[in-house]
Order: structure tokens, then sequence, then C-alpha cells
């Protein structure tokens, strides 16, 4: 009875074990999208992406780690929803923490320059004083319809960055504040949408590899506010575990990319008690 006690306690262990590292394998390869598009706009990583605790203060917050590399990058495959018509208005926010730079790293993207008419949007880290840069390509050639650079990109520290789009102009916020809302003269303020390519974490369509760690990527179909983009800078430092992610929800995020290697707790008691009831068994017998 005792020896089958014990054997059925090593198999349960052994299943255990194979689901959790199962769980982990699956997200190492994908970095869930927990907002209202829900599975379809899943990012998948590219192998050599790591991850590291996140920006997030409470709960079990895990940042994707990129190496500067051509290639270690995030993809979303296409959503219409995250590629609306030009006088659509949407906002993307990001966390990242550059450990190096080229003045040409592009944290998030969903630009389209492999056409002779560039669409769509990009982020680039430019040196550190220098800060963020957000351009909207015009669709005629490789012009730009929106420019915008503001804040400051320090190395190895966290940054807040998000751009909102009402429909007609751009803004561009770093850490909370509104960093530029000035159009490089030389930008014609048209706005020609991506309508079929994918959106990329740490690289563009052509590359701009980002060698930093890049957390709580977001989309919305909508301007979101100063006064929100300030709520969202403050909350990360919330020892409140899962209110900075319910919080980005429910101002109705699309996107919501999600960066835990590891089970969540609850999938670890549903695990845990998997396990309890096999052993009760057992010992039934």
């Amino acid at each position: 009875m005792r020896r089958a006690f014990y054997r059925n306690l090593k198999c349960v262990g052994a299943s255990l074990m194979g689901l959790l590292l199962a769980a982990s394998a699956q997200a190492a390869s994908t970095s869930p999208n927990t907002g209202s598009l829900g599975a379809a706009a899943n990012g998948t990583n590219s192998d050599p992406v790591t991850f590291a605790p996140g920006v997030v203060t409470g709960g079990s917050d895990q940042t994707a780690v990129y190496n500067g590399v051509s290639g270690t990058n995030t993809t979303v495959p296409f959503q219409s929803q995250l590629n609306p018509g030009a006088a659509s208005p949407f906002s993307i926010e990001f966390w990242s923490k550059p450990t190096v730079t080229d003045n040409d790293d592009a944290p998030v993207s969903n630009r389209v320059a492999t056409i002779t008419n560039r669409s769509g949007w990009v982020f680039f880290q430019r040196a550190e004083t220098t800060g963020w840069n957000f351009r909207m390509y015009s669709g005629t050639g490789s012009g730009l319809g929106w420019d915008l650079t503001g804040g400051t990109s320090t190395l190895n520290s966290w940054s807040h960055v998000v751009a909102t789009w009402n429909g007609s102009s751009a803004l561009l916020y770093v850490n909370g504040v509104l960093a530029d809302n000035t159009n490089d003269p030389a930008a014609t303020g048209a706005y020609n949408p991506n309508v079929s390519g994918n959106l990329f974490v740490a690289s563009s369509d052509t590359g701009s590899p980002n060698a930093a760690s890049i957390d709580e990527v977001a989309y919305y179909p909508s301007a979101l506010s100063p006064a929100t983009i300030l709520s969202h800078f403050n909350l990360a430092s919330s020892p409140t575990a899962g209110l900075y992610q319910s919080t980005v929800r429910s101002d109705g995020a699309l996107l919501q990319l999600s960066n835990n290697d590891v089970p969540e707790p609850s999938a670890m008691l549903v695990l845990g008690a998997g396990g309890l009831i096999l052993l009760r068994r057992s010992r039934a017998r």
C-alpha cells in the first residue's frame, strides 16, 4: 500500500512539473493579449526574448527583454481594429527600460515601409537627451504626416510613453506629462493608416531592433485624456496587485500584452488542488 502511494505521489509530481513546464514554455513563446480583442491579438515572441520583473509594482508582473539583435521581437498579427481609418482616434501606450541606443531603435511600430508609399506609425528611442520620437506616415513616398519628439529616454530606467491621435492631430506624452504637441514643420499633417501590416514590439517592419525591457504595451480606440495618462503612470507603482492591468482594460484597451513566463497564482492553486485530489484517491485505495 505504502509503495503504491509513493509511486502515485511520484507520478503526480511528474505530472505537475510537466504542466508547469508546458505553461512556462507557452508563456515564453506568447505574450497573451488580455485586452478585449483576446487571443486573436496575442503576441508571438521570437526565441531570444527573455523575461524579467516588470514595471508594475503590485503582483508578479513580468516584462519582455529584447537584446537589440535583428529579429528579436514580438509580433502581433494584423487586426483591423488596431488599424482604423485616418479619421478614427486611437492611443498607443508602453513602458520601456532601454539599455543602449543607436538613435534608431523602434520599441513599438505598425509601420509598413516596404511599399512605395509608407503607412502606419512608429516610435523611435532616440539619444537619451533627445527622448522619444513618434512618427505617422503621410502615404506619399516616405513622407511624414506627424513627427513629434520629447521627454528623455534615460538608459536603464523605465519611461512611460503614450501617443494619442484624435483623428486630426497627434500628441506625445512621456512619464505622464505632455512632451510634444507641435508637429515638425516638414510634416504634412496627413495620416495614411496601415491596412495590412503587423504590429511589432522591439523592432519595425524593416529592422531598427531595440535593446530594452518593454512592458505593458496597450492600444486603445480612443484618444486618452491627459488625466487618464497620468493615472496610468502613477498606478504602475501601486502595491495593489492587478490594479494597473484592470484599469487599462476598463479604459478600453483592445490590446494589452501580458508577459508572465510562469503560471499565475490561480493556475498554481488549480494544479495543486488537482494533485491533492489524486493523492487522496491513492490513499483511499
